[in-house]
């Protein structure tokens, strides 16, 4: 092989290992490289060490050219002093039984090279990317000219132009390209890793803005009793049913902050038969002060026996969310109707229609992204998310009509239970 051919050869053939090996430790021995990192890089330095000279091109007085001060200095400038000095001896180990006079200048040089390896190798990881590209370009230049100079010089054995010029050049931007490649790689796993860790806060912060935002509906419940029982004119059976209606409202804002906390283990989910009438009359039974605050009156148009399957808690949040999102959307007072229908293929359809501001076609089409509220900075957008959530997992479909200044209609399409069904 010529000189071209095998430089190339050298250089495809650290070029694959080195991303091979980069690849298969980031991917798969992530916790194993970081205790056994030394032996890694000695490791896969040496294969390539090895290779390098059992395909490299033998000149006169037996001088060896192949491109085995890559992984030479590579490995010493990321191993340290200690890979150093062991990528030294491999070379030297494999070098030895070739024998010839290039032998020594070989030695002298790489030895030159390893001492200085050795000692910039405890800064090189702290230099910026050009000083470092900067370094190993410059080692690779000084042992090509020492290299040949040695040789022209004790051996009286000048090296024609052509040649001198197709290794340096093939030696320096090979070492050049070898270590911008580990540099860049090392900067995208760095950028996943520090992606995985973003995409982890993120969603625990989605998870505490949800906590915060399906909590303060039973604490705004909770205080409007408590407000409530201020005045003295209310007859005791009002009282104690306002205090049990305020237990009742902390205690579910208890169950929410336990569903949250466990919304990341996989779990199955218990669901019974729920009737949709009593559920939304719950609803409607708390919601009711926080709509006359509002000065909104509230229309109900319910038919009754009609059940579905899923977990009644969630279904009765999912009911109060959009109930208070209606209230909340006529702050000068207005209607709401809620009503209740059988519809064909045995599903049920639940209306709430309000007589607010609306949307606009734009915001409507962003309804349900996490963190989209129409309220500004009073809503975090993450109720008609649950909402939607709630019922994709119940089996229905949400539809929402709106227009500004008229009002917006809420759809909910569920699948009747086989209660329904068999009666």
């Amino acid at each position: 092989m010529d000189l071209l051919t095998v430089l190339v050869l050298n250089l495809i053939f650290i070029l694959i290992s080195t991303f091979a090996a980069q690849y298969f430790i980031a991917e798969h021995l992530s916790a194993f490289s970081k205790k056994y990192g030394k032996p890694l890089v000695i490791l896969i330095a040496g294969i390539q060490i090895v290779f390098c000279m059992s395909f490299s091109l033998i000149a006169t007085k037996n001088f060896i050219f192949d491109l085995r001060l890559i992984p030479l200095v590579l490995g010493g400038l990321y191993g340290g002093p200690v890979v150093s000095v062991v990528l030294f001896l491999i070379t030297f180990a494999v070098r030895i039984p070739i024998g010839g006079s290039g032998i020594w200048i070989s030695f002298f040089n790489t030895l030159t090279i390893t001492v200085f390896v050795s000692y910039i190798s405890v800064l090189f990881k702290e230099y910026p990317l050009a000083k470092k590209l900067c370094t190993v370009v410059g080692i690779a230049v000084s042992y090509t000219i020492l290299i040949f100079l040695m040789k022209a010089a004790i051996f009286n054995d000048p090296s024609e132009l052509w040649f001198i010029f197709i290794y340096g050049i093939t030696l320096t931007a090979g070492i050049f390209i070898v270590t911008y490649f580990i540099e860049i790689t090392k900067q995208n796993n760095y950028l996943h890793k520090a992606m995985i860790k973003s995409d982890k806060i993120e969603v625990v912060s989605h998870l505490a803005a949800s906590v915060s935002h399906e909590v303060r509906n039973p604490l705004t419940v909770t205080r409007g009793f408590l407000q409530m029982l201020k005045d003295p004119s209310i007859s005791e059976d009002k009282r104690l049913f306002y205090l049990n209606t305020a237990i009742d409202e902390l205690d579910r804002a208890e169950t929410i902050i336990k569903d949250y906390l466990s919304f990341a283990k996989p779990q199955s989910r218990i669901t019974s038969t729920i009737s949709v009438t009593d559920e939304i009359e719950k609803a409607l039974e708390l919601i009711v002060p926080y709509a006359n605050h509002f000065s909104v009156k509230i229309k109900k148009d319910l038919m009754t026996g009609l059940y579905v399957s899923g977990e009644a808690p969630k279904f009765h949040q999912c009911i109060l969310n959009i109930i208070k999102n209606g209230i909340e959307a006529m702050p000068e007072g207005g209607d709401l109707l809620i009503s209740t229908r059988e519809k064909e293929n045995e599903l049920v359809t639940i209306v709430i229609k309000d007589t607010g501001c609306g949307m606009s076609p734009k915001q409507l089409a962003k309804l349900g992204e996490p963190y989209y509220s129409t309220k500004a900075e009073k809503g975090t957008g993450l109720g008609v998310m649950v909402v939607y959530k709630i019922i994709h997992e119940m089996g229905g479909t949400i539809e929402v009509q709106s227009k500004l200044d008229e009002g917006t209609q809420f759809v909910i399409t569920l699948p009747l239970s086989n209660l329904n069904l068999h009666t």
